[in-house]
Order: structure tokens, then sequence, then C-alpha cells
């Protein structure tokens, strides 16, 4: 394979593999996601050069269109082999051209999947062979009549049809893209806000004032969908609404049945207007003409106390797939209000916030100020660098040289503040995931929420999203664990998340802890050495030991649930993380519970370094990580014998990672007692860094270096103010690209 293309497989495949993670049985949403991931997969040039990769991606994209189409058992366990799958793709692109490896790759995962003969065991579960607890799908044309949930008395959603006649409404679509695209924005913000006030209202079901605001913005979604044409959306918001109206008027009771409807109800019509959004961004023919009667038949069913259980219904044969029920994009920065108090949900109606003016900017104009103000801030470094400038002794012209940059470094603030937008609305979806999955588990989990308030940069909100909920669930479904047990071993009936933010330096940090039980130490240890990554005769140290979990592939879970498993392990989370130059890493108490720690930088746009020489190249250092710098004496300097260098630096013993033999360049200095050694941290360990010079501290404006940007150790460039690129570095593929050896007890990692 290529070297050029395996970024783009890569990076593919890891979204796919992420969002395989996020696949909950019952909802297509996400596995429309993956239609559109395999889709563009299929489509990439360098996939024909690689046949055993391509027919993998085809036999995938096959199981996931018979999931969509409802001949394949829409289950947690064919989830997990679509994981497998997509682990067996990524072990070909690491091998780069193995073709006898890709080739047997590409048969075990026929045989995986149900393809080969004799792989009975491994057949996927199809419609066609339906368990025999499971209901036949009612006729297309005739959705089923309500019938109690079988052994339950929950109310469940009756799932998203997809008619094969389009309606009258698409006529319209293309009327006003300005209203219609206006309108898919407006209407996402509502809902948000309708699901966080349902959520609220839970715990105060005889608060009116809550009820109105739940009520409002389904009579406005009604009411701009009526003017649109939108007719499934409008009649769907109006049953909903006189159902809440009902509610306002005293004629039925706030109960669990009205909150699960509504929230339900607003899942299926956020649904339906991300499908809009994917028609605006695709063309009329990405419509899907959802089948809203289920729906309507359920609200109208509770509203007339008959609401036990709503249809059973299945998604009809569609030419296109479901679309992606994705977490809104921020597109505008606004003024926000004060968040709550932790772990009580948004404020209460009575406690009023004075909210200043705002107005809502395109992302793109927002991007290109940013971008015209780093330019602006690199120009101004070059000019006063110029030799010719340093050479003028004008007080005057030195004096308005001074002002320019206070100038410059304020706008350069102000414009940087404005990508920045609060977590909170990241946060306040995490309620919701904790509650459907306390109820899917049979858990009792409170979720205490700190730091809501907390500003991250705008381009992090939606990477940060899929990982924090896959970790969310980890913590409910493998930590926490049910109430009997807890009991048992002294401890609440109820478990207990939280999930804080803070800015700590130049990071944004987010913690998930759960009072759970921990990681098993000594299972993680067992299953390291059957993986041949430690022997047995190792002293590994348990916070080594824990984080092993973030391995690709590493997994102790015995069995797969609906909540997690997937086939794909917590590297994904990882990758992730990274791409957004951040790190994780996860600290366990076996039997108290577990903390994990997400770092991230609070922009993307701008680090704060400081620049180093290394013969005549010049590299960018964060100074978050830096912990001092210092030059050697020389009874300090050792050697290990088939391990590397080490340097004493007060009483801890650091390998010595030399910069220059990492990028092929002539230092000045290859003494180390003659050199400077720079002390850096990553994740939790220190390594003294080996450079020629420190040039000073300065922020860079980050460039992406295009296909330069898979170089291990290097997370983009910057340009320096003699017009010259500087690296900056990562010292995450740093550690990787010097060792890659765990740390053990016996001192040093190497």
């Amino acid at each position: 394979m290529a070297e050029d293309t395996k970024p783009t497989l890569t990076a593919q495949l890891d979204e796919m593999a992420l969002k395989i993670m996020l696949v909950e049985p019952g909802d297509l949403s996400v596995v429309g996601e993956l239609v559109v991931l395999i889709e563009g997969l299929l489509a990439m040039p360098e996939i024909a050069s690689q046949p055993a990769l391509a027919k993998m991606a085809a036999a995938l994209g096959e199981v996931i269109g018979k999931i969509v189409m409802a001949e394949l058992e829409d289950s947690a366990e064919n989830y997990e082999r679509l994981g497998q799958g997509i682990g067996l793709m990524q072990e070909v692109c690491r091998k780069q051209g193995a073709d006898e490896a890709a080739e047997n790759n590409f048969h075990t995962l026929l045989g995986l999947i149900g393809y080969l003969p004799g792989a009975g065991h491994h057949k996927l579960e199809t419609a066609s062979e339906p368990p025999a607890n499971r209901p036949e799908p009612p006729p297309a044309d005739h959705p089923a009549p309500p019938a109690p949930a079988a052994g339950t008395g929950e109310t469940l959603p009756p799932r998203p049809r997809i008619l094969e006649s389009p309606p009258v409404e698409t006529m319209d679509f293309l009327q006003d893209l300005e209203l219609l695209t206006g309108f898919v924005g407006e209407t996402l913000e509502h809902l948000e806000s309708i699901e966080v006030n349902v959520l609220e209202l839970e715990d105060n079901p005889g608060d009116l004032e809550i009820v109105n605001k739940i009520f409002r913005p389904f009579h406005t979604i009604k009411g701009v969908a009526g003017f649109l044409n939108l007719k499934s959306i409008q009649k769907l918001a109006h049953s909903t609404e006189n159902l809440l109206d009902d509610v306002r008027n005293g004629s039925r009771p706030m109960d669990a049945q009205v909150v699960e409807v509504v929230l339900k109800v607003g899942d299926f019509l956020k649904t339906m207007v991300d499908n809009l959004s994917l028609v605006l961004k695709e063309g009329p023919e990405r419509y899907l003409n959802y089948d809203i009667s289920g729906h309507l038949a359920w609200v109208e069913a509770v509203r007339v106390g008959q609401g036990q259980a709503p249809p059973a219904a299945v998604p009809a044969p569609s030419p296109t797939p479901e679309p992606a029920a994705a977490p809104a994009p921020v597109a505008a920065a606004e003024a926000e209000s004060p968040s709550p108090p932790a772990g009580k949900g948004p404020a209460a109606p009575s406690q009023k916030a004075a909210v200043g003016d705002s107005i809502k900017v395109d992302v793109e104009k927002l991007d290109g100020l940013v971008n015209a103000v780093g330019e602006l801030v690199i120009m101004q470094a070059m000019i006063r660098a110029n030799p010719r400038i340093g050479a003028i002794s004008d007080p005057k012209l030195i004096k308005d040289f001074a002002q320019l940059g206070r100038i410059t470094t304020e706008l350069q603030k102000t414009a940087m503040s404005m990508r920045m937008v609060p977590i909170r609305q990241t946060f306040q979806k995490m309620i919701r995931l904790v509650r459907d999955l306390s109820k899917k588990t049979g858990k009792e989990v409170n979720l205490v929420m700190e730091g809501e308030e907390t500003e991250i940069d705008r381009n992090m909100v939606d990477s940060i999203y899929d990982p924090l909920v896959h970790m969310i669930r980890n913590s409910v479904d493998h930590g926490v664990q049910p109430p009997a047990e807890r009991e048992g071993q002294g401890k609440p009936r109820t478990g207990t998340v939280n999930l804080r933010a803070y800015q700590k330096g130049g990071n944004m940090v987010i913690e998930i802890e759960d009072d759970g039980q921990g990681l098993n130490t000594d299972k993680i240890r067992r299953k390291a050495i059957e993986r041949g990554l430690i022997q047995e005769s190792d002293k590994v140290s348990a916070y080594d030991l824990h984080n092993l979990i973030f391995l690709p592939g590493f997994s102790t879970a015995d069995k797969i649930t609906d909540v997690s498993g997937r086939g794909v392990g917590m590297d994904v989370v990882k990758k992730a993380v990274e791409k957004l130059r951040g790190k994780v890493e996860v600290l366990s108490e076996p039997g108290k519970g577990s903390l994990f720690v997400i770092r991230l930088p609070l922009t993307l746009a701008i680090i704060d370094g400081i620049i180093v020489r290394v013969g005549a190249e010049r590299y960018i250092i964060p100074t978050t990580a830096i912990q001092e710098s210092l030059k050697p004496l020389k009874e300090n300097y050792n050697t290990v014998q088939g391990r590397g260098e080490t340097l004493l630096v007060r009483g801890t013993v650091l390998p010595i990672i030399r910069l220059y033999q990492l990028f092929r360049v002539e230092p000045t200095y290859s003494d180390p007692c003659q050199a400077i050694m720079v002390v850096v941290e990553y994740e939790g360990r220190q390594r003294a860094i080996m450079v020629d010079e420190l040039l000073g501290k300065q922020e860079v404006v980050i460039k992406n270096l295009g296909g330069l940007s898979d170089i291990p150790g290097v997370a983009g460039g910057t340009i320096l103010g003699d017009g010259r690129v500087g690296l900056i570095l990562d010292l995450a593929g740093i550690v990787q690209s010097h060792s890659g050896h765990l740390s053990t007890d016996n001192g040093g990692d190497f």
C-alpha cells in the first residue's frame, strides 16, 4: 500500500470503528452514518489497488445495508461481528501490502459474517429466521395495532418506517433554501431545549412553567413546518403539542408515559430534520419519506389513556439509508447564561439570568477571521525579525511598533474567544444518555456534572462527543454494579458517575469518574501476557497495565451487551482524542472505581511553545509539557546496556531522547553534556529531550502540513519570524518512535 494513501484509509476505518461503538440495537441512525462511511471507503481510488480490502469493504457494506433493510437482525452480536470485520481491515492497512495476510483476513471476515460454507456457528441472524420470541413485522402499508410489550409494562416507541412513494411536500424543498436552512438549525436548537426541559420535568412533574417551555418549541416547529409545507413534521409536532396542551389545562397528569412520548417523538423529529439537512447538502434525492402513522397513533393512545404499547413497526425497504442522528453542530457564537449547580440539571424557571445581546455568525466567516488574524500575527513577527527594522532607532517608530503589537495580541485573543463555546451543550446530552442506559441495564445511576461553563474550541465540540458517549457507556455498563451487588459490598444502591470539565494551564481537562468496581488488574495482566505484550516475569506498574486497555483490540469483556462492545476497543477513543492533539489516561482502584482523564488543548489554532534549535532546524515544544531545561553534569549521565541513555534529574532517572536521531538532522552537539536537556512530561512520566539551543517562548499559529501530517512525532507546522517553517512536536509520537516499551518498576521507560 502506498504510504500517502494510508492516512486516508486509516482515518476512514477509525471513524467507522468509532461509529460501531455508538450503535444501539433499535436505533438505525448511526447505521445510516456507517452506510455513508462505507460508501466513501469504496469510492477511494486507492481501494482499487487492494483487491482484498475492496472485497472486505463490499462484504461489510452488504451486511450494513441488510441491517438497514431489516433483512438481518438488528442485534448487538451482529454489530460485534461488524466491529471485528473493521478490525481485520485495519490490520491489513497496518501490514501495508501483505497480500497473503490480506486474503487470509478476507476469508476470516467471510467466515465471521456467515458467507463461507460450514460457518453456521458464525452465521448472522436473519429476518427469515426470527427467534421464537420475535414478532413478525406488520405489512408495509398497515401499522401493527397497539399491543403490550412482552414481559414489561414499558412504553416503547415505534421504529421509524420509510415509505416508498415521496409526498407532495418534496416539491417545495428547493423553493427557498435560505428558509429551509434556517428551519433546520432552529429546529435542532428547539429539540435540544425540549430534551433538557423534559429531563428536568421528571424531577419536578408539577411545574407548569417547565411544561410551557416544552410546549412552546413544539408550537413553533409546527407553525414553521406548516409554512414550509413539511406536512409530516407539522402533523407530528401538532399531535405532541395537543398532548402537552392536555397537561397544561389539567385534563391529564404529567406522568412517565408523557415524558417517554415527548422524548421519543423528539428523537424522531430530529431524525427527520437531520434528513432535511442531508437534502440541503446533497440534493432532493437524499430525502426519506418517513411514515409517521405509528407515532401519531401512539401519541393519540397516550392522550386517551391507552398508551401502554405503541405500534411496533420495522423499517420498510428504501433506496437510500436512514440519515445520521448526530449531535447538532455549533454554528454560531452566542452569549450564554450561567450554568446551573453541578448535578442539578438546567436552572429552575425562577432563576432568571441576564443574557446580553447576541447575533449569529456564519461559521465560515468566523474561521476566515481567525485565519486572517493568524496571518497578521505571523506577518508582524516577520517584520519584527527583519534586520533593517531592528536597525532603526527612531523612538516613535519603536513606540508605534509596541502599540501595534498590543493591538494585534488583543485582536488575536478576541478572535480566538469567538471560537470558544461552553461545553454545557455536550454535557447536557449525557443526562439523557445516562437516563436511558440506567433503564436498559437495570442499574441506578446518578450523573453529577461540574464545570459546564468551561469553554472549548468550537471545532472540538462535535469531535469529542462520540468518545465521551462511549466512555460514559463503559462507566455505566462495566463500571457501576447492579443495585443488589452494590448493597452487598456496602455501597449505596445508586451508583454515581461524575462528569467534570475544567481548565488547567493551557489545557482543557475532562474527567469521567465512577464509583463502580474498577478495572480488574489481574485480568488485564493475564490478557497482556496472552497477547505477548509483556512477559510473565515483567514487573509492570498498575498504571501501565490499566492503560493497556487503549491498545488496538485489547478487551477483557466477557460478553457483548446492547450498551457497549462491538468488537472494537478503547484504542478508537484514544485515536479520536489524539487527533485533537490531546491524550487520555485511566486511573483505577479495584473495588472503588475508575477515573478517565482527557486532556485537550484549549484551541486547535494556536499553541504556546518553546522554540528549540537542533542543527539548522527549528522545533516547537508545547510549554504545557515542559517541566524544566538544564545543561547536564557528566556524573548524572549514564548508559544502560541494550536499553539506552539516562539522565539523573532531581533524584529521578529519565530516558534521553536525541531529537536529531529521530529527524535525521546534523546536530551542533552530539555530547549530551554540551547540549541542552528539556525535561518533558507525557502521560505522567518524564523524558529528557536533547536539543542544541533554546531560542525563546512564542505563541505560534498552527498550520496543516498536508501529506506530511502522518510523520511520527510531528503535530503540525508554523511559520516563524524569519519566514522559515518550524515543526510542532507531538510528544506521544516522539515517545512511541523512540521506544514503544512499557515502563517497569526497575526504573525508566526505554
